[in-house]
């Protein structure tokens, strides 16, 4: 079959500045309007587990958009084009780096991922991080869907150093503020750095995650919902991801391609 894996995009950045981890706003628009124009139906989180697991209700052509971190350009840059388009995505968020905030937008300057990162666990974190208020305007908007990436985004060292009654609290701790903040079930976890073990898995299901997200490229069926596979989206236009999107839309094309790249 052609439609039985259901493609899942990572982005962090999307803003005018440097190309790292960063796709910039034309560019994002362009990839927009190819999917928008090709007939491609953008999922909200929930909805790909839905058509995972009840495969007849599917689209054939459709596409999980996700970023990761909460960076305010997302809603400086990417939340308009999202609303231009009418396309929806899921933006992962790491609520200790979130705050009760009135920012004002009109004068800002987007930083790159290391120079943002370091803003991010400061009093300047609304500078660089979405604000609650932010989130829930998007959430609201029934465009974009608000998931988790944990509190502290330090599950990959805890899981490296056995830390596991920390990684536990993070992930319930994420999950609880996120339904508390946004009056909804919180069924799915990104793993920061994409790192995670089969302890991680564990303690991730027993905290009532439904689908946990990688940093690995692959297909995504019902059987891979605790390790689902993602494509880094590059800044390339509309083009490229519409091809990508084709080919991870298919298990076989899938295989055939990852084995041709990795050689």
């Amino acid at each position: 079959m052609l439609h039985d894996s259901i493609p899942v995009t990572m982005y962090h950045h999307i803003a005018p500045t440097d190309r790292e981890l960063n796709v910039f706003p034309e560019i994002f628009e362009d990839q927009l309007r190819v999917l928008s124009s090709k007939g491609w139906k953008t999922l909200s989180a929930d909805e790909f587990l839905h058509f995972l697991q009840d495969p007849k209700d599917k689209p054939e052509k459709c596409i999980l958009l996700s970023l990761d971190d909460g960076f305010a350009d997302n809603y400086v840059y990417a939340y308009p084009l999202l609303k231009k388009f009418n396309m929806k995505a899921t933006i992962f968020i790491a609520t200790d780096f979130i705050r009760d905030a009135d920012v004002d937008r009109s004068s800002f300057v987007p930083l790159s991922h290391n120079p943002a990162w370091a803003l991010a666990p400061t009093e300047r974190s609304p500078e660089v991080m979405c604000t609650w208020k932010e989130l829930h305007e998007m959430e609201d908007s029934g465009l974009v869907d608000i998931q988790s990436h944990g509190m502290t985004h330090k599950t990959w060292q805890y899981m490296k150093e056995k830390r596991y009654a920390e990684l536990k609290e993070d992930l319930e701790g994420g999950k609880a503020l996120l339904e508390k903040r946004f009056s909804k079930t919180i069924n799915h976890l990104c793993w920061p750095r994409g790192h995670y073990d089969e302890e991680g898995i564990r303690i991730a299901c027993d905290a009532g995650y439904k689908a946990l997200y990688t940093t690995e490229r692959g297909c995504n069926t019902v059987k891979n919902l605790k390790e689902v596979s993602r494509l880094p989206v590059r800044n390339n236009k509309g083009g490229w991801l519409l091809k990508n999107a084709r080919i991870y839309s298919s298990v076989l094309l899938t295989k055939l391609y990852l084995a041709i790249r990795t050689g």
